[in-house]
């Protein structure tokens, strides 16, 4: 009888970290047909967040909104929907003068099914309306009326017969002085309504379709004369506004731009209308330059977008031209669909993808206001608390408030950690720096997405040994971050990984 014997290879392995023609208008009016809710609404016995999480680790320069907030609990709690644990969070704000409206998702809009519109108040969270969308990814204003307009990303509706859930997509409005939800499905062929925007002219949708047939794609651009409750289909495809899909829509300087692109995971573009959205005229200063998912942004009589590699600000003038701004050392957080806002005193702020909320007032020299582990995805100014607001995602995410007026952080340097076994044991190491701690985190999976969900321990020291974890098959992976004592947190370090498996002779 042959016996195979169980030999264990161990390889160690660093990674660097890597954070993927004018045609006539038609109109439509509302569909005859039901609009079934979600599996459930909010109530009155589900509405208050409990304060029952732990509580988060420090961020120098930010305080909590709710502390102790248990945010996935009390979505789930309303919604019925669980929560993604690495891209649950809030994905929208809109502050009035003492309230914040805000938007949660399961996860990324148009990812997973579950929604929710709340609003915190006096120091209580309460949910509103669950949207039937996969997500949630923006709100606005009506320049006009004291409604709110809510976009919705990816309809979650049952389908009609012989068709599906895009036969129709949805927008929301709400009135704050009534509480009351008002929901249109009355947008033929969206699949996504991924902006929206309010001007005298009426109420624009920048929208991705299909052409009747679930098949064939496009992007279009609707306008509403009354609220949302029938449209017009103004520009699709043929016009320049996307062969795949129509990602957002601004007013700028008496015009209307959109976000393009023509395929699938192609950078995308900026077209131009100056004719309320009929023809549009596609600006090559921006073609395939402009990231798809973060929305546009008016600041400083400019019109700013993205960079597609996210390594820098597109900005548009009122003479046409355009301005690049690149970054000096970071990037623009991934999957962050409102990254920018600025404050009271014209002050631009973003999301970098290393965990800062950085800010600039000429958008070529760039400050740390705030320095961390956290994967932030939402930023906004509440002029009426003046504060920013700042969201992180994830099982252990939380919304945050910056005071504008606090100074700036000082980074520490991120470590340079090695890697090598001492018997089953893992050990690193690194060289240290006078006042600084260092925070080890270990995950089974290279991407450490978002870091704090897997931080693992802190030392003062600049070794670290994790016993017997080579003993048996598997992988892990490490990154250290430094911290001094404000708690400011250093960018991550290079990735560093274990390899343990089995091999059976003979086999």
């Amino acid at each position: 009888m042959r016996r195979s014997i169980p030999l264990f290879v161990l390889f160690l392995i660093t990674f660097l970290a890597v954070s993927c023609g004018s045609k006539p208008a038609r109109r439509f009016v509302q569909p005859p047909q039901p609009t079934p809710t979600p599996i459930r609404q909010p109530t009155q016995a589900t509405a208050d967040c409990p304060t029952t999480a732990v509580n988060a680790p420090p961020v120098n320069n930010l305080q909590e909104l709710l502390p102790g907030c248990d945010y996935p609990t009390w979505f789930e709690d309303n919604t019925g929907y669980t929560h993604d644990p690495a891209y649950f969070g809030d994905y929208a704000f809109l502050p009035a003068d003492q309230t914040l409206d805000l938007g949660f998702g399961t996860a990324r809009p148009a990812e997973s099914s579950g929604s929710l519109f709340s609003k915190f108040e006096a120091n209580t969270l309460t949910a509103i309306y669950q949207p039937s969308e996969q997500g949630f990814i923006d709100m606005i204003h009506d320049i006009a009326e004291p409604v709110i307009h809510i976009p919705g990303p990816d309809p979650t509706d049952p389908a009609e017969p012989g068709g599906s859930q895009w036969d129709w997509g949805n927008t929301y409005v709400y009135t704050p002085t009534t509480q009351l939800m008002t929901k249109h499905r009355n947008l033929p062929n969206v699949i996504h309504t991924w902006g929206l925007e309010s001007t005298p002219d009426g109420l624009y949708a920048a929208v991705s379709s299909h052409m009747g047939d679930y098949e064939t794609w496009t992007g279009e651009v609707f306008r509403s004369q009354d609220g949302g409750e029938s449209w017009e289909r103004l520009a699709n495809k043929d016009a320049g506004v996307g062969d795949y899909r129509t990602y957002d829509i601004a007013a700028f300087n008496g015009k209307l731009y959109v976000v393009w692109n023509d395929a699938l995971n192609d950078p995308c573009g900026l077209a131009e209308s100056a004719d309320g959205g009929y023809t549009w005229t596609r600006l090559p200063d921006f073609t395939g330059l402009v990231y798809c998912r973060s929305r546009l942004f008016v600041h400083n009589n400019q019109l700013l977008a993205i960079a597609s590699a996210r390594d820098g600000i597109l900005a548009l003038q009122t003479d046409g031209s355009a301005i690049t701004h690149v970054f000096p050392d970071f990037r623009v957080q991934a999957w962050s669909y409102n990254a920018l806002t600025a404050d009271s005193q014209n002050r631009l702020y973003l999301i970098s993808e290393d965990n800062r909320i950085l800010r600039s007032g000429d958008l070529n020299t760039w400050e740390s206001m705030a320095a961390s582990d956290r994967d932030f995805i939402t930023v906004r100014y509440w002029p009426g608390q003046d504060r920013v607001v700042i969201a992180d995602r994830g099982t252990m995410g939380r919304i945050w408030l910056l005071d504008p007026n606090a100074q700036p952080v000082s980074q520490p340097p991120a470590p340079a950690p090695g890697i090598a076994l001492d018997g089953s044991d893992v050990v690193l190491s690194w060289d240290g720096a006078p006042g600084l701690s260092y925070r080890i985190y270990r995950g089974d999976q290279p991407d450490f997405t978002p870091p704090i969900q897997f931080f693992y321990t802190g030392t003062p020291q600049t070794t670290w040994r994790d016993p017997g974890v080579a003993a048996s098959p598997g992988a892990f992976y490490y990154e250290v971050r430094s911290q001094n004592a404000a708690s400011d947190i250093s960018g991550p370090s290079k990735t560093l990984g274990v390899f343990t498996y089995e091999l059976v002779p003979g086999s």
